[in-house]
């Protein structure tokens, strides 16, 4: 898996890693997918879930509001069962997701993990990423 973008209805990258195995802006990614997914919606009733792009294939799926998309070579086995181990993790996470949470999500998945190292993992993120949250909740209060 070369990547992962989570993106809003309205276009908007909300995080994303592996956009550096690419040439560009990330914005423009979630631009184009959220215009696409809407023509596509416009025209037929349904939603994209693949594209691939000669040697490069984004599989799109959606977790909540919006679009998990992750980027993988054409002739990947396991494309499929990344993305939608991507979209659990994203929709069991919620809100919380950042960059950094997206990289952690990456390498969990994509290297050979125990059951028990996979639950380690998720329950290291879900505790970085309440600690993040109150610490930022804590920041705000003090400065307004």
């Amino acid at each position: 898996m070369y990547g992962i973008f989570l993106i809003n209805d309205a276009g908007e990258t909300i995080a994303s890693m592996g956009w550096e195995n690419l040439e560009g802006d990330s914005a423009l990614l979630g631009g184009f997918v959220s215009a696409l997914q809407m023509f596509i919606k416009k025209i037929s009733g349904n939603e994209i879930n693949e594209l691939q792009f000669g040697e490069l294939k984004l599989l799109i799926g959606k977790a909540g509001e919006n679009y998990v998309v992750t980027l993988h070579a054409f002739n990947d086995k396991g494309a499929k069962e990344h993305n939608r181990a991507v979209i659990k993790f994203v929709n069991e996470q919620g809100d919380d997701i950042d960059d950094g949470v997206l990289n952690l999500i990456a390498e969990m998945i994509t290297r050979e993990s125990s059951p028990e190292e996979i639950e380690k993992v998720r329950s290291g993120i879900r505790g970085w990423t309440n600690e993040t949250s109150s610490a930022a909740k804590e920041w705000g209060k003090k400065v307004f």
